[in-house]
Protein backbone atom coordinates (compact mmCIF):
# COMPACT_ATOMS: atom_id res chain seq x y z
CA UNK A 1 0.00 0.00 0.00
CA UNK A 2 1.38 3.01 -0.96
CA UNK A 3 1.36 5.65 2.01
CA UNK A 4 -0.52 8.81 1.88
CA UNK A 5 1.00 11.95 0.86
CA UNK A 6 0.54 13.50 4.58
CA UNK A 7 2.47 10.18 5.87
CA UNK A 8 4.92 11.27 2.91
CA UNK A 9 5.71 14.87 4.17
CA UNK A 10 5.37 13.70 8.13
CA UNK A 11 8.78 10.86 7.09
CA UNK A 12 10.15 13.17 5.17
CA UNK A 13 10.57 15.67 7.63
CA UNK A 14 11.27 13.94 10.73
CA UNK A 15 14.19 12.59 8.37
CA UNK A 16 15.38 16.34 7.58
CA UNK A 17 14.84 17.46 10.97
CA UNK A 18 16.91 14.34 12.53
CA UNK A 19 20.01 14.86 10.02
CA UNK A 20 19.61 18.90 10.08
CA UNK A 21 17.93 20.47 13.10
CA UNK A 22 14.49 21.96 12.87
CA UNK A 23 15.96 25.51 11.98
CA UNK A 24 17.81 24.28 9.13
CA UNK A 25 15.52 23.17 7.53
CA UNK A 26 12.87 24.83 5.34
CA UNK A 27 10.03 24.32 4.05
CA UNK A 28 11.27 24.59 0.33
CA UNK A 29 14.30 21.57 1.26
CA UNK A 30 10.92 19.77 2.82
CA UNK A 31 9.14 20.11 -0.44
CA UNK A 32 11.85 19.35 -2.74
CA UNK A 33 13.02 15.85 -0.74
CA UNK A 34 9.54 14.97 -1.87
CA UNK A 35 9.60 16.25 -5.17
CA UNK A 36 6.47 18.27 -4.66
CA UNK A 37 5.84 21.90 -5.37
CA UNK A 38 6.07 24.27 -1.61
CA UNK A 39 2.23 25.00 -3.15
CA UNK A 40 1.47 21.42 -2.54
CA UNK A 41 3.08 21.25 0.74
CA UNK A 42 1.20 23.95 2.38
CA UNK A 43 -2.01 22.84 1.12
CA UNK A 44 -1.09 20.00 3.95
CA UNK A 45 0.73 21.94 6.45
CA UNK A 46 0.69 25.72 6.23
CA UNK A 47 3.55 26.46 8.37
CA UNK A 48 6.91 24.43 9.39
CA UNK A 49 5.55 24.31 13.18
CA UNK A 50 2.71 22.41 11.89
CA UNK A 51 4.63 19.77 10.58
CA UNK A 52 6.25 19.99 13.56
CA UNK A 53 3.31 19.72 16.17
CA UNK A 54 1.86 17.09 13.83
CA UNK A 55 5.27 14.71 14.36
CA UNK A 56 5.55 15.37 18.44
CA UNK A 57 1.30 14.48 18.44
CA UNK A 58 2.11 11.19 16.47
CA UNK A 59 4.59 10.73 19.27
CA UNK A 60 2.54 11.46 22.53
CA UNK A 61 0.32 8.61 20.52
CA UNK A 62 2.71 5.99 20.68
CA UNK A 63 3.45 6.65 24.44
CA UNK A 64 -0.19 6.70 25.86
CA UNK A 65 -0.63 3.44 26.72
CA UNK A 66 -3.85 1.78 28.85
CA UNK A 67 -3.99 3.44 32.76
CA UNK A 68 -3.84 -0.19 34.56
CA UNK A 69 -2.27 -1.57 37.31
CA UNK A 70 0.98 -3.76 37.27
CA UNK A 71 4.27 -2.78 37.02
CA UNK A 72 5.20 -3.71 34.15
CA UNK A 73 2.60 -1.71 32.64
CA UNK A 74 4.44 1.34 34.86
CA UNK A 75 7.99 0.32 33.45
CA UNK A 76 6.71 0.63 29.93
CA UNK A 77 5.14 3.96 30.05
CA UNK A 78 8.09 5.11 31.60
CA UNK A 79 9.93 3.96 29.07
CA UNK A 80 7.92 5.14 26.00
CA UNK A 81 8.51 8.56 27.84
CA UNK A 82 11.97 8.51 27.57
CA UNK A 83 12.29 7.44 24.59
CA UNK A 84 10.06 9.99 23.20
CA UNK A 85 12.20 12.28 24.56
CA UNK A 86 15.37 10.70 23.33
CA UNK A 87 13.36 11.39 19.84
CA UNK A 88 12.83 14.71 20.55
CA UNK A 89 16.81 15.85 20.86
CA UNK A 90 17.06 13.74 17.63
CA UNK A 91 14.29 15.20 16.01
CA UNK A 92 14.93 19.11 16.67
CA UNK A 93 18.69 19.18 18.21
CA UNK A 94 18.16 22.19 20.14
CA UNK A 95 16.55 21.82 23.52
CA UNK A 96 15.34 25.18 23.64
CA UNK A 97 13.83 24.90 20.37
CA UNK A 98 9.98 24.67 21.95
CA UNK A 99 11.26 28.39 23.98
CA UNK A 100 11.92 30.13 20.78
CA UNK A 101 9.32 29.36 18.18
CA UNK A 102 6.00 30.32 19.72
CA UNK A 103 3.52 27.67 17.82
CA UNK A 104 5.89 25.36 19.19
CA UNK A 105 5.45 26.44 22.71
CA UNK A 106 2.03 25.88 23.66
CA UNK A 107 1.77 22.45 21.66
CA UNK A 108 4.09 21.67 23.95
CA UNK A 109 3.01 22.48 27.05
CA UNK A 110 -0.17 21.16 26.55
CA UNK A 111 1.71 17.80 25.61
CA UNK A 112 3.33 17.68 28.72
CA UNK A 113 0.60 18.36 30.75
CA UNK A 114 -1.03 15.50 29.48
CA UNK A 115 1.77 13.18 29.96
CA UNK A 116 2.30 14.34 33.39
CA UNK A 117 -1.76 14.02 34.34
CA UNK A 118 -1.08 10.30 32.43
CA UNK A 119 1.34 9.42 34.64
CA UNK A 120 -0.10 10.61 37.72
CA UNK A 121 -2.49 8.27 36.59
CA UNK A 122 -0.87 5.49 36.36
CA UNK A 123 0.80 5.94 39.60
CA UNK A 124 -2.52 6.09 41.09
CA UNK A 125 -3.55 2.86 39.38
CA UNK A 126 -0.39 1.24 40.88
CA UNK A 127 -1.59 2.68 44.63
CA UNK A 128 -5.30 0.83 43.83
CA UNK A 129 -3.72 -2.32 42.86
CA UNK A 130 -1.87 -2.54 45.63
CA UNK A 131 1.96 -2.12 44.66
CA UNK A 132 2.81 1.47 45.67
CA UNK A 133 1.59 3.12 48.82
CA UNK A 134 -0.25 6.04 48.89
CA UNK A 135 2.50 8.21 50.17
CA UNK A 136 6.39 7.46 51.73
CA UNK A 137 5.93 10.36 53.80
CA UNK A 138 2.80 13.13 54.64
CA UNK A 139 5.11 15.93 53.39
CA UNK A 140 5.64 13.77 49.66
CA UNK A 141 2.43 13.45 48.08
CA UNK A 142 2.00 11.35 44.52
CA UNK A 143 1.88 14.07 42.71
CA UNK A 144 5.34 15.28 44.02
CA UNK A 145 6.87 11.48 43.22
CA UNK A 146 5.16 12.26 39.72
CA UNK A 147 6.33 15.93 39.51
CA UNK A 148 10.13 14.38 40.63
CA UNK A 149 9.52 11.63 37.83
CA UNK A 150 9.14 14.50 35.13
CA UNK A 151 11.74 16.36 36.18
CA UNK A 152 14.12 13.93 36.29
CA UNK A 153 13.42 13.22 32.48
CA UNK A 154 14.29 16.65 31.52
CA UNK A 155 17.32 16.59 33.52
CA UNK A 156 18.03 13.21 31.33
CA UNK A 157 17.47 14.53 28.31
CA UNK A 158 19.65 17.73 28.84
CA UNK A 159 22.80 15.22 30.01
CA UNK A 160 21.91 13.34 26.40
CA UNK A 161 23.05 16.59 24.92
CA UNK A 162 26.25 16.81 26.38
CA UNK A 163 26.86 13.07 27.04
CA UNK A 164 25.59 11.58 24.18
CA UNK A 165 24.74 7.61 24.62
CA UNK A 166 22.93 5.02 22.35
CA UNK A 167 19.68 4.38 23.41
CA UNK A 168 19.54 1.19 24.90
CA UNK A 169 22.32 2.09 27.19
CA UNK A 170 20.63 5.61 28.20
CA UNK A 171 17.33 4.86 28.60
CA UNK A 172 18.28 1.33 30.56
CA UNK A 173 20.76 3.53 33.16
CA UNK A 174 17.81 6.07 33.19
CA UNK A 175 15.01 3.21 34.31
CA UNK A 176 18.14 2.38 36.97
CA UNK A 177 17.51 5.59 38.56
CA UNK A 178 13.71 5.96 38.58
CA UNK A 179 12.96 2.31 39.94
CA UNK A 180 15.31 3.61 42.39
CA UNK A 181 13.00 6.62 43.30
CA UNK A 182 9.94 4.85 42.97
CA UNK A 183 11.23 1.53 45.15
CA UNK A 184 10.29 2.94 48.92
CA UNK A 185 6.78 3.70 47.52
CA UNK A 186 6.66 -0.56 47.00
CA UNK A 187 4.17 -2.30 49.20
CA UNK A 188 5.57 -5.91 49.42
CA UNK A 189 3.38 -7.20 46.95
CA UNK A 190 5.53 -4.05 44.51
CA UNK A 191 8.76 -5.36 45.91
CA UNK A 192 7.78 -8.93 44.97
CA UNK A 193 6.68 -7.50 41.45
CA UNK A 194 9.57 -5.33 40.85
CA UNK A 195 11.63 -8.34 41.59
CA UNK A 196 10.21 -10.60 38.85
CA UNK A 197 10.28 -7.61 36.82
CA UNK A 198 13.99 -7.23 37.05
CA UNK A 199 14.53 -10.80 36.25
CA UNK A 200 12.60 -10.52 33.17
CA UNK A 201 14.29 -7.39 32.13
CA UNK A 202 17.31 -6.24 33.80
CA UNK A 203 17.46 -2.83 35.30
CA UNK A 204 21.50 -0.85 34.84
CA UNK A 205 23.40 -1.53 37.74
CA UNK A 206 24.69 2.26 37.74
CA UNK A 207 24.05 5.47 36.47
CA UNK A 208 26.24 6.52 33.57
CA UNK A 209 29.53 7.68 33.94
CA UNK A 210 30.35 11.49 34.06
Amino acid sequence: MVPSTRTQILAAADRLFSEKGYHNVSMRAIAAELGISVGNLNYYFPRKADLANALLEAQMQQITLPIQPGLDALDQYLRRMLLSLFDHTRLFSDPLVFLSIPELTDGHRARIGRLRQNLLEMLRAQVDGGFLSAGSSPAFSLEDLTDLLMYSHLGWQQQLMLFPQPPREAIESAMHLQWAALEPWLTPKGQESLARLRQGAPLAASAPAQ
